[in-house]
């Protein structure tokens, strides 16, 4: 069943650079996401984020399972963090999801690229615009951040 999904997903990627035109009027674009995930400040910080709540979730786990509480209760108390945890995760992934798509889509209008993809899914001939998306994302963080402090003064 995995073969079937990876043939297809080569299927979907082959007809999306075919409709591309890979080298004529529209152009193709890559994003390095795991270089977005270790070079980004903001990034980083949604991933600080993840890893605190994450703490905070154990450090309180371990408290309810020192507290004497049934293993039915505290059974309930491992599922309602683990559901906790997954929708917080869930939350941050979309949010940088959310500020890569948003941020590639206004370098690729600028750019005149039709197309950005995962950089592992194209092999090669495209234009990658990491660094760009990644100096977006961190600029607009580093501006709303100035702005709200110069709000607050």
């Amino acid at each position: 069943m995995a073969m079937w999904k990876k043939l297809a997903c080569v299927g979907l990627i082959g007809a999306a650079l075919a409709f591309a035109g890979c080298g004529s009027e529209h152009k193709v674009a890559v994003i390095d996401y795991q270089k977005l995930e270790a070079s980004s400040p903001k990034i980083q910080s949604i991933e600080k984020e993840i890893n605190d709540k994450d703490k905070e979730i154990r450090d309180r786990l371990d408290q309810d399972s020192q507290s004497g509480l049934s293993d039915e209760d505290m059974q309930k108390k491992v599922q309602s963090a683990q559901q906790e945890r997954m929708i917080f995760i869930q939350s941050k992934q979309k949010q940088i999801q959310s500020m890569v798509e948003s941020q590639a889509a206004q370098i690729a209008k600028e750019k005149g690229i039709g197309i950005v993809m995962h950089k592992r899914a194209v092999p090669g001939g495209a234009v990658d615009i990491t660094d760009e998306v990644m100096a977006k994302i961190d600029g607009a963080s580093k501006a709303a951040s100035g702005a709200a402090s110069s709000a607050s003064k």
